[in-house]
């Protein structure tokens, strides 16, 4: 007798499906929850994800490896051809990204999506990928997902429209850029992330094409520069002087944002800790010790970069002009604004002045409400005891892996 399987009931969030740019800011919220690194419990999320678009647009930190961008394309071009019903297409994508998945997965946990939960993984590549595909150009149309399931049938065989003399007035609509065409076994057979011949240079000529300023643009030329760099602001000093004055300034400013902000994101931290040791009576020693002994270093290290501190404070101005297309709404600026003035003011006071400390459960508070746990016991009693938050590196971590595949695939040919 078959045993009925356990059920486990879960939450869900629904939305409707009106256009590209909802579907993309809802996928960008239901993936900042599968992205423990992300805990934004200072607000600073946007000035992280502007300096993040900035310096590597189209990428995100759920992304794993560059070959999606080519596998993603390659298993919608199937589709589009077979002409599907907007139902059918979406049912034949989910058992076209699982069997990407099956292929994929002989090759070992080295960056597949899905590799654990195959055909039950809830989000697939293709919604990981989807907005990175459209900023980079491989994409070529606005449509959200959805909105390309019930559409798609109309693209293919699509005939241009004539003038009078019957000479093509307008070039069919095509969904997808030209790339490399996927071998006749795709999907069939194990796969790889090692991009093929071609493959790299079109995504390296799409990234320079649709965003030549960035500093993902600028390291296509010599990814290898990258592999050993633990953030981007320490690259080579022959790269960096090779970049534009605006790249450099921008660079700069996301340096200064990172390092500076960590002391309040340590403060924060510490005061957790301390709050649940007095109030939850936890055992907190080993945590306090070492937020006390990054406090310690990040402090000494303000101190060194204390007259470079002062003069980024007092260009803060051109600090969120730089920032002015990317909605940083004005409570960040003024908690940002505050936290480098007591730094530039007393870098050694600074973790146990309690202005600061006011701030920091004031700002937690405003954005947290209920669910703050520096002033709401039922909110500390749910915290797991490990630190959140840390030093912004801007999506260095994806770029230097997209970067190695760039470099594997040139000594691959060499």
């Amino acid at each position: 007798m078959k045993s009925t399987p356990e059920y486990f009931p879960e939450s869900s969030l629904g939305w409707l499906d009106f256009d590209s740019a909802a579907s993309e800011r809802v996928g960008e919220l239901l993936r900042a929850f599968e992205e423990p690194g992300t805990l934004d419990v200072l607000g600073l999320g946007t000035v992280r994800d502007a300096f993040s678009e900035m310096l590597s647009p189209g990428t995100s930190t759920v992304q794993t490896r560059l070959r999606y961008f080519i596998f993603v394309p390659w298993i919608f071009k199937r589709l589009e051809e077979k002409r599907l019903r907007p139902v059918e297409f979406s049912r034949r994508l989910r058992d076209d990204e699982a069997r990407l998945i099956d292929c994929l997965r002989l090759g070992g946990d080295q960056g597949v999506i899905g590799y654990r939960s195959g055909r039950n993984l809830k989000t697939m590549p293709s919604a990981l990928y989807w907005s990175g595909l459209r900023k980079w150009g491989l994409r070529r149309l606005d449509w959200s997902i959805g909105e390309y399931a019930r559409r798609a049938a109309t693209l293919r065989g699509a005939r241009p429209e004539r003038d009078d003399d019957g000479n093509p007035a307008m070039r069919s609509v095509s969904m997808w850029a030209e790339l490399p065409p996927a071998p006749d076994d795709f999907l069939r057979a194990d796969l790889n992330f090692d991009l093929g011949p071609g493959e790299a240079q079109v995504l390296v000529d799409h990234i320079r094409r649709n965003h030549p300023g960035s500093l993902l643009a600028v390291l296509c030329a010599t990814p290898l520069v990258a592999a050993e760099v633990a953030y981007p602001w320490e690259l080579p000093e022959r790269t960096m002087r090779s970049m534009s004055p605006r790249l450099a300034d921008i660079l700069q400013h996301a340096q200064n944002f990172s390092e500076v902000t960590l002391g309040p994101q340590l403060v924060y931290n510490l005061l957790l800790v301390r709050r649940a040791r007095a109030e939850l009576d936890r055992e907190m020693d080993e945590l306090e010790a070492d937020l006390s002994e990054a406090l310690m270093i990040w402090t000494e290290w303000m101190v060194e970069r204390l007259e470079e501190v002062r003069s980024w404070g007092a260009g803060l101005p051109e600090f969120w002009s730089l920032l002015s297309d990317y909605n940083v709404g004005p409570g960040v600026r003024e908690f940002v604004g505050i936290m480098v003035k007591r730094i530039a003011d007393d870098p050694e006071g600074f973790a146990d002045d309690p202005a600061v400390e006011e701030r920091i459960c004031a700002r937690e508070l405003r954005l947290k409400s209920n669910r703050a746990r520096l002033t709401n016991r039922s909110a500390l009693e749910n915290w797991n005891g490990t630190r959140v938050g840390g030093e912004f590196d801007f999506r260095w971590g994806i770029t230097r892996s997209y970067l190695n595949d760039i470099a594997a695939s040139r000594e691959s040919v060499a």
